[in-house]
């Protein structure tokens, strides 16, 4: 017969295993390529991060200032209540207002003064050596300061001294 099964082999050839070498050496093949694809782009992505940190230092000079002024509060120095582990607060502030409000803030520097003066001086022992003391201090007091000089007039409140003796 002229038709041969596919299966018969010729004398000279070893059987056909099925082999798994061909399976084992694409998957080890493609760990490869993913692990040099996920390091390249992560070299990639941490060099331009780092050439757009350095550019935007850069450009950091470019972009104007905001336009805005301090005005310095004048050192306030209060006695501390009985049972407080020091006994006087110097306190010494800026107050960041926009350009054009600057002489405003100027003109009330003494009621501010007068108000900073009487929420220091209420001050408790706890209040002023607790934990986060200065952070709930200076919301408390820039507060205030808005009240006084009005919502839109004041944008922060810097603390610049902040002296327990």
């Amino acid at each position: 017969m002229a038709l041969a099964d596919s299966t018969e082999q010729t004398p000279g050839e070893a059987p056909r295993k099925s082999s798994k070498l061909g399976l084992i050496l694409s998957v080890v093949l493609a760990f490869l390529g993913a692990g040099a694809g996920y390091f390249a782009l992560s070299y990639e992505l941490g060099s331009k991060a780092h050439k757009d940190s350095t550019s935007s230092s850069k450009g950091a000079a470019a972009v104007p200032a905001p336009d805005v002024a301090f005005v310095e509060i004048p050192p306030i120095i209060v006695t501390l209540p009985p049972g407080a582990q020091n006994t006087h607060l110097r306190f010494v502030g800026l107050i960041e207002v926009p350009k054009e409000f600057q002489e405003d803030v100027d003109f009330l520097m003494p009621r501010i003064q007068d108000m900073l003066n009487g929420y220091l001086r209420a001050l408790t022992a706890e209040d002023i050596e607790g934990s986060g003391a200065l952070y709930r201090i200076r919301l408390q007091l820039f507060r205030r300061i808005v009240m006084v000089v009005g919502l839109g007039k004041a944008n922060s409140l810097l603390v610049t001294e902040f002296i327990l003796n």
